[in-house]
């Protein structure tokens, strides 16, 4: 099913130290100062997504080219556009979870793993 935008801000948003600002005149989210995602970038109905390698970027558009792809731009950034219509919401949020391990401060995940223990 299609991830509205509306959907992709709420899941984005739902990981811990995350908030919205703009970026390049297009809403993004970040946790801290890095770059999580970017709503509507390039296109309308795309989601930028920043990744940790060129590798991880190749794998996704290799594994699912009708979501994922990257723009001349895009070339020597590790980074990929998603086609909103093509990207489901666990899809998204796995990518994510990957992205927020990267750049979340040590610190406050740490914060999130004592507080998940205590469950």
């Amino acid at each position: 099913m299609a991830l509205t935008e509306a959907q992709a801000r709420k899941i984005a948003l739902s990981f811990p130290g995350a908030h919205e600002k703009a970026s390049h005149g297009t809403p993004a989210i970040f946790v801290g100062k890095k770059l999580l995602a970017q709503i509507g970038c390039r296109e309308p109905d795309t989601i930028m997504l920043p990744m940790g390698s060129f590798e991880a970027r190749d794998h996704l558009i290799a594994a699912d080219p009708r979501t994922f792809y990257i723009t001349e731009h895009f070339k020597t950034y590790k980074g990929l556009v998603a086609r909103r219509a093509e990207l489901d919401a666990m899809t998204f949020r796995v990518v994510l979870e990957r992205r927020w391990q990267a750049i979340a401060p040590k610190a406050l995940q740490k914060d999130v793993a004592a507080k998940t223990a205590k469950r």
